[in-house]
């Protein structure tokens, strides 16, 4: 199986063997690696670990992930950074439940990810949470992984047990056809979309009340979170493209008018947009990020007591450093306070 490999390889392979590590060592390491194929993950288009003759199996996935003979077996098999327990997700129990063909094709999506490299996934997935300001807390929250692990699996490709990664693939997948759902949706009227964008700056003032916003009809979609599960609101985070703009501006004016805020939000808007690939006459799908006229007052005000403080801190250093300066100078100056060297004169006849 040696001759299979490139020189390259086979220098690492056996760098590997010379700093001490065995061979079942070797081979552990590549199992965590690599999805097992006893999960039902298929294994076509991966490349196997030399000497690996065993058949892919064709099971789904989710199948074996969701019943309670894969548990025994998922707690060990795969190892992983954080080595906690790590019971099947909810988040991979309904999309099992559901039997819809949406909910089909997204169990077939997930498959499919499995089969793939898990360092490429993670790229792709990290790529696009960046491209939407998403932020890992809410994986987190909708899959139940640790956020240190998630981060290094992201980040530098850390292994993820098979079901971990199946809860994110899982969370990915139903992202993206929610944010293609949002950009899809038509408005069917201006006044439709200043409700929105009204209903946004209310729920970003009041974030409170968007539990008691969410009417009946809206949880008709199939794929929906049920709605006995903790749902938190995501909260509205600054993309690089409109912090530019935004920054930009402040260097031209520091306390914009209302007229000039409402431009900032149109361009950011049309930013953010552009930055995900969609026309930016359906910036109403930003949803959380939509970037509104509050958002824009809040964050030049919040630059303006950022610039005050530091400003105010810098006269305090200067104020001390100069009071500091002139008491040295007086301790060390002033000749009453000279100490005497010279001992007193002894009056005559005494």
């Amino acid at each position: 199986m040696v001759s299979k490999l490139t020189s390259l390889q086979q220098e690492l392979l056996s760098a590997l063997l010379s700093s001490g590590v065995t061979k079942e060592v070797l081979i552990q390491a590549l199992e965590e690696l690599l999805p097992s194929p006893s999960f039902g993950v298929k294994l076509e288009t991966l490349p196997l670990s030399p000497g690996s003759g065993a058949e892919p199996d064709t099971k789904p996935v989710f199948h074996t992930l969701t019943n309670g003979h894969a548990k025994g077996r998922l707690s060990g098999d795969e190892g992983s950074e954080d080595g906690d327990d790590y019971d099947t997700p909810p988040i991979l129990k309904e999309l099992q439940a559901l039997n819809t063909e949406e909910a089909a094709e997204q169990r077939a999506e997930v498959d499919r990810m499995l089969s793939e490299d898990p360092w490429r996934a993670a790229k792709m997935i990290k790529g696009y949470m960046q491209q939407h300001n998403i932020p890992q807390r809410e994986v987190v929250d909708v899959t139940g992984l640790n956020q240190s692990h998630l981060s290094q699996h992201l980040n530098k490709g850390t292994p993820m047990k098979t079901q971990k990664r199946a809860a994110l693939y899982t969370w990915y997948v139903r992202k993206q056809r929610e944010i293609l759902r949002q950009f899809n949706q038509t408005v069917q009227s201006s006044g439709n979309l200043t409700d929105k964008s009204s209903q946004d700056q209310l729920l970003f003032l009041f974030p409170e009340f968007s539990q008691q916003s969410q009417g009946p009809g809206q949880s008709d979609d199939v794929c929906s979170e049920p709605t006995n599960k903790k749902m938190r609101r995501n909260r509205f985070k600054w993309g690089p493209a409109s912090q530019q703009i935004l920054y930009q501006a402040y260097d031209r004016q520091k306390n914009p008018s209302k007229e000039e805020r409402e431009a900032l939000v149109e361009e950011c808007n049309r930013a953010e947009c552009l930055q995900r690939g969609v026309s930016p006459s359906k910036a109403h799908g930003l949803g959380s990020n939509l970037v509104t006229e509050v958002r824009v007052y809040n964050w030049f005000a919040n630059r303006r007591k950022e610039e005050a403080f530091r400003q105010k801190l810098a006269m305090d250093a200067y104020s001390s450093s100069q009071t500091h300066g002139l008491n040295t100078l007086l301790s060390h100056g002033s000749p009453h306070h000279q100490p005497s060297t010279s001992p007193p004169n002894k009056l005559p006849g005494k």
